[in-house]
Parts: C-alpha cells; structure tokens; sequence
C-alpha cells in the first residue's frame, strides 16, 4: 500500500509527541504499521459545506462510499450517534419539504406558457399555408379545430 505523505507526516507528529523512551521502542514494523493507520480514508463522494446562517457559520458534511466498519464498531457508532434525534428529524422533515416544493415548482413551471412570460405581446394566429394536421405540428405549431395555430406569433412582426 502507498502511504501518503499526510500519513508520514501524521504518524512522525504522533511519535514526536510521545515520551522519547517510549518512541524508541517502536519497531520499523510497528512505525509503518502506524503510518498505515493514520492514513486518511478516501471517500468517493466527499461533500463538504461550510454556510452562513444568520450570525453564525454552519457546516455540512456529506461522505459516501464502502462501508469497511466492523458490526462492533457500527453498533458503537450508532449508540454514540443516534440518528432519531430532535435536531436530525427536524433537518430531514426541512430537506423533505423544501426538495418537495422545488418539485412542485418544476412541475408547475413545465405546465406553465412561458411564451406569454417572455413575449407578453404574443397573440394566437392562425397560419393558412399549413392545411394539414402533420406539417403544421412539424412546423411546431398546434393543429386545433381543423386550423394551424401559432400560439407564440408576434403581432408586431
């Protein structure tokens, strides 16, 4: 396994910290077993936030990848960081509602003519050239009531 050089770095830090009798005594094995252990984990997805909310600063962090835990140290995990709490339900029923409403909000806006949006002076016209159902909706334009409509014309064209 290639070490980083954090993990170097980490594990001289972790032995210079230590009595000077005490550090000698590691073996070469016992020291590139250290450094193996101080080497920082890679996630695949690593997310990290760091946001302003009101006078204060929150962070968020978000990790993702194999779970390489033992059962003993989830188990331990989930008792020392239980995931039902006040807080963590509050920011979940947040999530939810904001991802809902967003959701709510696309669909609306697809339903929505965002012609008349962007082009408020847009009236309907009927286009006569186009006598048929298949070339006037090849041509973009909506077939309705046995004539071709072009719902975005611009009367001042």
């Amino acid at each position: 396994m290639k070490l980083s050089n954090s993990a170097s770095t980490n594990s001289d830090n972790v032995l210079a910290r230590m009595a000077p009798e005490v550090a000698v005594t590691f073996s070469p094995a016992q020291v590139e077993a250290l450094k193996v252990a101080l080497t920082p984990r890679r996630h695949p997805v690593n997310i990290r936030l760091s946001l302003p909310l009101g006078i204060t600063r929150v962070y968020l962090v978000v990790l993702a990848g194999t779970e390489l835990r033992s059962s003993d140290r989830l188990r331990q995990s989930a008792a020392q960081h239980p995931l039902w709490t006040p807080m963590n339900i509050l920011v979940m029923a947040g999530t939810m509602g904001f991802s809902i409403l967003a959701l709510l909000a696309m669909v609306q806006l697809d339903n929505t003519d965002l012609s008349k949006v962007f082009n408020p002076k847009a009236a309907p016209a009927s286009i006569p050239f186009k006598a048929d159902r298949n070339s006037c909706e090849e041509s973009g334009r909506i077939w309705r009531e046995g004539s071709c409509l072009d719902l975005s014309h611009d009367p001042t064209f």
